[in-house]
């Protein structure tokens, strides 16, 4: 007898325990009929129109069970059949409504889950003139759905795994199995089977688990919010990482120079993507050395520059207190102030912030004499390189390095620029994510990925890239 009230007592258990779980007591014919949710995650119009209607409708004519009301009475099309009276609780915080009878041995789970989202939007941070407008947001379906509507092989593969002992956070593993490396597949798979954490939140948890990045300053994952764009990302041969309440997916492995690839490139004209790659390739170069460059020149090696220059900015720092390196050291610090202010600042007002805060300091440090006015410039023309990179994760390690770049150039001069720039091209060339080093194609130097990197013509790029050891290596014939 105490066995057959074994879902009766978890009840009770429940109500006992205070974790806000609601009863509905069905009575028909003799029999009762309980069904258990949680109220602030469970579709409230599904549970009455889908599951409790039609229980009240089919039980006037006949005697109910759980195998006739999960096979012909309920609506609902997501439903399991469960026994374990120890795992309700599980299936109640996932969403699900359960149907139990006292006097049967078995239950039912209906999905019945309701989930406050925002509809799918254009993308914020990899923003794009002829690529798609829809992006990933926080809802896990809705992800999935976008790489199903794009990607329609049969060879796609979706591992799923729950991660997390607290919040139970889906996690998507993505990848098309005729293409991937089967190395990487494994490497990640046992990494994410192997993280043991009370929750997960966002996508750089996973990053950091997996890659195991903590300590490493460049980023050796990319991260996607475009829909397009991951795709691409697959059927090049890469994996694809989404994370339930996250809007921003991860792809690996990612290379270096890869972070400066944005669809736009293979979608324009050819000659358009190369003079783009071009721009950002500089842009990234000048904005981690310019104002170093500005101290090793202005402090240490005035010599270089043509006499009327030297003059120029003789007479631009006549009034300056500081030297060169103090000087570049204060406005960039300035300066980083002023873009992270206009980061976290209200977005009504941040950028109207950001602007003035710039003109009004810049205008008034020159004024007063404290900066010269090609400090302000070099500091002004960096801030905009920065902004050039389509994925900005790239250009945070950036911004650290300028300092480290303007803190050894102030003390060796020129030799101390050129040591500071080989030590990070060495640490860069020392990488590798889930064996693909990180500077791939330009060391282990490949001259026909590189030139398919260059050209980002879909038309001219019939391989895929040789540094990923894909197992179709060919994309078109």
């Amino acid at each position: 007898m105490i066995k057959k009230n074994r879902f009766i007592d978890k009840m009770e258990e429940f109500k006992n325990s205070n974790i806000g779980i609601s009863t509905r007591k069905l009575s028909i014919m003799n029999i009762d009929i309980f069904i258990l949710y949680i109220q602030h995650i469970t579709d409230k119009e599904r549970l009455s129109n889908d599951i409790i209607k039609p229980i009240l409708q089919d039980g006037k004519h006949e005697i109910l069970s759980i195998d006739k009301i999960a096979n012909s009475v309920i609506y609902i099309d997501d439903i399991s059949i469960d026994d374990d009276e120890n795992k309700m609780i599980d299936h109640l915080l996932s969403g699900t409504s359960i149907i139990f009878i006292p006097n049967e041995e078995k239950y039912i789970v209906a999905n019945t889950l309701k989930i406050e989202k925002r509809g799918i939007e254009p993308p914020v941070i990899d923003t794009t003139l002829r690529g798609s407008k829809d992006s990933f947001t926080e809802n896990f379906d809705d992800n999935m759905s976008l790489i199903r509507y794009r990607i329609k092989d049969k060879s796609l593969r979706i591992d799923h795994f729950i991660i997390g002992k607290r919040t139970n956070t889906n996690v998507a593993l993505i990848y098309m199995e005729d293409i991937i490396n089967k190395k990487c597949v494994t490497e990640v798979t046992k990494k994410l089977e192997a993280i043991d954490i009370d929750g997960i939140f966002e996508s750089g948890y996973i990053q950091k688990f997996v890659l195991k990045d903590t300590f490493n300053l460049f980023p050796q994952a990319g991260i996607v919010e475009r829909s397009d764009t991951a795709c691409a990302n697959i059927l090049e041969g890469k994996l694809i990482i989404i994370v339930e309440g996250s809007n921003l997916a991860l792809v690996m492995p990612k290379t270096f120079i890869e972070f400066l690839d944005v669809g736009d490139d293979h979608y324009d004209n050819i000659y358009l993507g190369m003079f783009s790659k071009s721009l950002r390739i500089v842009a990234l170069v000048v904005s981690l050395t310019l104002s170093s460059l500005y101290v090793a020149v202005v402090s240490f090696h005035p010599d270089i520059l043509p006499p009327q220059y030297i003059l120029a900015i003789a007479s631009s720092r006549v009034t300056v207190p500081f030297n060169a390196f103090v000087e570049a050291t204060l406005m960039e610090f300035v300066a980083e102030i002023l873009r992270e202010a206009s980061i976290r600042l209200p977005k009504q007002i941040g950028p109207a912030i950001g602007i003035v805060g710039a003109i009004v300091i810049g205008q008034a440090a020159v004024a007063a004499g404290l900066v010269s006015p090609l400090m302000v410039i070099m500091v002004a023309l960096s801030i905009m390189c920065s902004f050039v990179a389509p994925d900005y994760t790239i250009m945070n390690p950036i911004r650290i390095l300028k300092f480290f770049m303007i803190l050894i150039t102030g003390i060796f001069g020129l030799f101390g620029f050129v040591m500071g720039f080989t030590l990070i091209a060495i640490n860069l060339c020392s990488i590798k994510t889930l064996g693909v080093p990180y500077v791939a194609p330009m060391s282990p130097f490949n001259f026909k990925d590189l030139k398919n990197y260059i050209l980002s013509d879909i038309t001219v790029s019939k391989k895929r890239p040789k540094y990923l050891n894909t197992r179709d290596k060919i994309r078109q014939k």
